[in-house]
């Protein structure tokens, strides 16, 4: 399960230009969260990366921070009212996830590849399904720009696993190109997947 070398190369390159082209964005929304919600601007949540690994994913914050006594979810879902004034377009845009550029130089994560899933969602995935997980966790993926949404939760999985068969240099780039044409189009937030989805998956 080694990452290819032309694979991190571009990892490396791509991720620390895009942090310092995008970096006066994320300082600007950064300083929006902490002007608006108090709290840290960033949080960390662990996901299962490389081989079936936790790993701790950055993102910007966009939801407000909970009472100490207060339990709740931390998956989020379209219109949530725990959003922060000015959170849906920072979520449009995707620079809530810019922090995972960070997360890539680490090595956490890559550029491409299948997006991260939380233990618990990991854990009702088949042997079959969890081989997703063969290849390092992108920020963006074959099943985000061949429908994303408009997918079913076994139907990005099963974009993930061809994404696994057909990795390759052109193939990432393409899926590079295709997501910053998306981001600028205003691509939709990615939701969770529902439950009727993992019984359709089983």
């Amino acid at each position: 399960m080694r990452t290819p070398v032309w694979k991190r190369v571009i990892d490396l390159s791509v991720a620390a230009m895009a942090l310092l082209v995008l970096g006066p964005v994320l300082a600007v929304a950064a300083l929006w969260v902490l002007a608006i919600s108090p709290g840290p601007v960033l949080f960390r949540q662990q996901r299962v990366g490389l081989g079936g690994e936790p790993f701790a994913i950055l993102k910007l914050r966009t939801m407000t921070i909970p009472a100490p006594d207060e339990e709740r979810s931390t998956v989020s879902v379209r219109n949530d009212p725990r959003l922060i004034r000015g959170a849906p377009l920072i979520r449009k845009l995707k620079i809530d996830e810019i922090p995972q550029l960070l997360n890539v130089l680490l090595g956490d994560m890559s550029l491409v590849g299948p997006r991260p899933t939380v233990q618990e969602d990991y854990d009702k995935m088949t042997p079959r399904q969890r081989r997703r997980c063969e290849t390092p966790p992108g920020m963006t993926g074959l099943a985000q720009v061949r429908g994303n949404t408009s997918l079913s939760w076994p139907q990005r999985i099963e974009f993930d696993l061809k994404y696994l068969a057909r990795r390759s240099f052109w193939l990432d780039t393409r899926v590079l190109s295709r997501t910053a044409w998306l981001v600028l189009r205003g691509a939709a937030h990615t939701d969770p997947p529902s439950e009727n989805e993992w019984e359709a998956a089983a």
